[in-house]
């Protein structure tokens, strides 16, 4: 087996990742990045964006994003970690302007920074090049090695050659998106359907802590084309109705922000709409002016163009015609809610020299994007102080298949999920029978040698270890705190409680703490 020796071992070639391979090289460490696809147009940023959100703008604190943050969550938010990355991103956008990315220095939304994102990607992908030699695509890292509590590299299963090879580093970083396929959609999925959960899996099984992974995010979106209606909603403040003509998220959430409550209440507010009969809920931007008009179309084309051909091909006028919302199917995401691997301030996870960034990092709720670049560069600036002997001797690893159609398993976890564990069709409540009934299934699922496309195999693998954890921690915990991403119906009243659900897998059983925030 080949052994590849560097001092950082990127996983993922993300936001994240491409910014860490940048700062590693200016700390002058060697660094590679390992991606299943092509770094050119992978991630979560492939389609472009409108803007660099967590960024501070003049006159603004850093304890001022924190109080924004917490609000998102419902009080739930790390403060050390959102402290952190919110001095990073000036510096990021430096960098990605240097590069070529067009930056308006315009205010978006509380903390965003409108830029014209729609090569967004192709420029980080060019920061990478310019940073290391060796990236290595179309490889699946499928396995940590850790010994004695520290990382000392990565088993990556190469698609070209069929065959494995092993990265050894003094460092890993763990960069790779959240995990969406894991319920039933009913459109395109909003989530590159492509982050499988790897680096979630990878960290699970090798003992790593894991925080708020009952957490899962639930965007209210444009129905049928899943589009975000955050920028229309609150940018432009155009309110929800249902079809009664209700003002309903004014009048019925009107001590949580209203328009401007936290995320997971304004998914809430039109699923409860459909839930009582008040259904189709609309978005009402009837009464934008026409300038406005413009300039929602243009910041739509730039981070959404699918939004675009949409209401062009169904020749919708945004001043005449209503668009209907509803929410979507649950994904993990540590870039929007607090679910994710635990890391302390250095971006290390608990397990020595293993760091992890971006959506796969928990604790900050909407960091999306800046938080992402931001803790790139925290995470490679820990890796740069690394000083350490590895001289483990990796040995003979190879993933393994089988010939049980990793297309039904996918599709069994998807309905049971849906079904069982809260998904769109349940209105996304739970309770401790039907989790437990979905994570038997699932446990049945992670029993199987799966076959046919190797890289579909792997995916599979982990998003069922994905969901075996999401569910350990739904029926965990013990309340309804953020509905509806958590909302059970035996324990239905709405708690305040003040902890992170952390876990760890040791020994074949899952163990818990819980840190207050």
């Amino acid at each position: 087996m080949e052994i590849i020796n560097t001092e950082l071992a990127i996983i993922g070639g993300g936001t994240a990742g491409c910014m860490a391979s940048y700062e590693a090289n200016k700390k002058g460490i060697e660094n590679l990045i390992i991606e299943k696809a092509s770094i050119r147009r992978s991630g979560c940023l492939a389609p472009g964006v409108n803007a660099i959100y967590s960024y501070l703008h003049e006159g603004e604190k850093p304890e001022d994003y924190y109080e924004f943050v917490k609000h998102q969550g419902m009080g739930l938010a790390r403060r050390d970690l959102a402290l952190t990355l919110i001095k990073e991103t000036p510096y990021a956008v430096e960098i990605l302007e240097k590069y070529g990315l067009p930056v308006l220095h315009e205010r978006q939304g509380r903390f965003g920074m409108r830029i014209y994102g729609e090569h967004i990607k192709p420029i980080l992908a060019d920061i990478a090049r310019d940073s290391t030699e060796n990236i290595i695509e179309r490889a699946y890292p499928f396995e940590l090695a850790v010994e004695n509590g520290e990382v000392a590299g990565v088993y990556v299963y190469d698609f070209k050659n069929d065959e494995t090879f092993f990265v050894r580093a003094k460092s890993v970083l763990i960069a790779t998106g959240g995990a969406s396929g894991l319920y039933m959609n009913y459109t395109v999925p909003w989530y590159p359907p492509s982050n499988a959960g790897t680096g979630y899996s990878l960290a699970i099984r090798a003992g790593a802590e894991i925080e708020g992974f009952e957490f899962r995010f639930i965007p209210p979106r444009i129905k049928d084309v899943n589009s975000p209606i955050g920028v229309t909603a609150v940018g432009f403040k155009a309110p929800l109705r249902n079809s009664e003509g209700q003002e309903f998220m004014k009048e019925k959430f009107a001590e949580y922000g209203g328009e401007g409550s936290p995320i997971a209440l304004r998914a809430l507010g039109p699923i409860r709409e459909y839930a009582e009969g008040r259904f189709p809920v609309y978005i009402d931007t009837s009464e934008i002016t026409d300038e406005q008009k413009e300039r929602l179309l243009r910041l739509y084309l730039n981070a959404w163009p699918l939004f675009y051909l949409f209401i062009n091909a169904r020749g919708i006028d945004l001043k005449e015609k209503l668009l209907e919302v509803m929410p979507c199917e649950p994904y993990i995401s540590g870039s929007h809610t607090v679910a994710g691997i635990w890391v302390n301030e250095d971006r290390m996870t608990s397990i020595k020299y293993l760091l992890a960034a971006g959506d796969a990092a928990g604790g900050v709720p909407l960091k999306h994007v800046g938080g992402a670049l931001a803790e790139g560069i925290i995470a490679a600036r820990t890796a740069s102080r690394t000083k350490r002997a590895n001289d483990l001797k990796p040995e003979e690893r190879i993933p393994e298949f089988g010939d049980y159609s990793w297309k039904d398993a996918e599709e069994r976890m998807k309905f049971v999920l849906e079904h069982y564990a809260g998904g769109l069709s349940r209105y996304y409540i739970y309770n401790e029978q039907s989790a437990r009934i979905a994570l038997a299934e699932v446990n049945k699922l992670l029993t199987l040698k799966l076959g046919g496309d190797r890289l579909r195999c792997l995916e599979t693998r982990d998003r069922l270890v994905t969901a075996k954890t999401m569910l350990h921690h739904m029926i965990e915990r013990r309340e309804t705190r953020m509905p509806p991403f958590q909302m059970r119906s035996d324990y239905p009243e709405w708690s305040n409680s003040n902890y992170l659900l952390v876990s760890r897998l040791e020994n074949g059983e899952i163990a818990y703490r819980r840190d207050y925030t």
